[in-house]
């Protein structure tokens, strides 16, 4: 039996499926304003009480998809903390809160590069017009991404996760292929990825290319990238060269993933076995998450960390799969699958048999596990798993 102790966790910035709008008062302003739940608000407001002439924390815009800042017309150092926001983030969408606004002022603040301009005190009623208003503007003439997001996610390193992404992934894009949709996968283990070269890849464009696109990125650029085709499924390779996590921003990562969805049906990540901000993000606005461990006291208390983290962040728990890899019939075994359903507090909803000779063979060689061996435990297995992604999804 195991018996694995909790553990706490630390604070993390998300981007959720609903939008951020960042709301920066002073103390005084934040108490006179109405700020009570808006009827039908769909946006998450981050409240940070900031005197006016105070520094905006940088991570606080690169969270936020429209920012509220209180602005004192009367105070240079008011009106130069807008400015330097506006040159630091050209695309972010700025609401000036203004007590008392003369004309001269919002002019002003309109030439400095604001949205609009936010009477103070705020009433709740008021800020979600103007942002639903600005929301509108933003997402004309953009269409809705309706392809699915996965994302794989693994309780430690040397569980397997990317096997299983990689095999699984081409299988379902042969899958896909004869209905007339397409599959793509984003490897965005930014340091130790490794998927193009499991499908037999070796490309010579790759994430870091749509990283340093930036406002370029469209969807030729996108598929242009992924023109490396493993049979029918488009590659987005890992960076050839080591990149710092922190170093890709979350919106932009997001833009990147949100674009592939409106050019594919179905986009696999593979993401980093430490967290980010930005991969947070990415689970937590995934149609189905895919979280692989194996049958070890390392990998299930780094699950069970995990869970309680994704849990505390607000990830719903029915879109967390729990894949339990390299499962072997034998038995007298330390852990098996109830310790670590028991130990999870879930249960596996998929389980891939240990067939380590067929999978280092599978990936060396870079083709599917079924053009070695047919019928295989652990082909059945991948098939089962494919086969359940196309029902929770509404294919099947």
């Amino acid at each position: 039996m195991v018996d694995l102790p909790e553990s706490g966790t630390n604070s993390w910035h998300i981007r959720s499926g609903s939008p951020t709008v960042a709301l920066v008062l002073s103390q005084q302003e934040m108490l006179a304003s109405q700020l009570g739940g808006g009827d039908g608000a769909d946006f998450a407001l981050d409240q940070t009480p900031l005197e006016a002439d105070a520094e905006i924390p940088g991570d606080l815009a690169g969270r936020s998809q429209l920012m509220v800042v209180e602005v004192r017309p009367d105070s240079l150092t008011s009106l130069r903390r807008i400015e330097k926001l506006r040159a630091q983030h050209p695309k972010l969408p700025i609401i000036a809160a203004v007590r008392d606004a003369s004309i001269s002022a919002m002019r002003t603040l309109l030439r400095a590069g604001v949205s609009d301009v936010l009477t103070l005190p705020i009433l709740r009623r008021e800020l979600d017009a103007i942002v639903a208003r600005l929301r509108g503007e933003m997402t004309a003439g953009v269409p809705e991404a309706t392809g699915k997001l996965v994302t794989v996610i693994k309780s430690v390193g040397g569980v397997g996760a990317s096997s299983i992404l990689t095999q699984s992934a081409i299988l379902y894009a042969d899958m896909e292929a004869r209905r007339g949709r397409e599959v793509c996968l984003f490897d965005l283990d930014l340091q130790c990825g490794n998927a193009a070269t499991y499908l037999g890849l070796s490309p010579t464009l790759t994430v870091a290319d749509l990283l340093d696109a930036g406002a370029r990125l469209d969807a030729a650029v996108l598929r242009s990238v992924g023109a490396n085709m493993a049979r029918k499924l488009a590659v987005m390779a890992a960076p050839l060269d080591m990149m710092p996590l922190e170093a890709v921003d979350t919106d932009q990562v997001c833009a990147m993933v949100d674009l592939a969805k409106r050019e594919y049906g179905t986009v696999f990540v593979d993401l980093p076995s430490d967290w980010t901000n930005w991969s947070l993000s990415l689970v937590a606005q995934s149609d189905l998450v895919l979280f692989v461990v194996d049958l070890t006291i390392a990998s299930l208390r780094q699950a069970q960390r995990q869970l309680a983290l994704l849990d505390k962040l607000g990830v719903a728990q029915d879109s967390v799969q729990i894949v339990v890899n390299r499962i072997e019939k034998r038995l007298f075994r330390q852990i098996d699958l109830r310790d670590a359903e028991k130990v999870l507090n879930r249960p596996a909803h998929f389980t891939v048999t240990n067939d380590f000779a067929l999978m280092m063979t599978a990936l060396n060689q870079g083709i599917p596990i079924g053009d070695i061996k047919s019928k295989s435990a652990i082909g059945r297995d991948l098939l089962k798993l494919i086969d359940s992604i196309d029902m929770l999804f509404g294919r099947g």
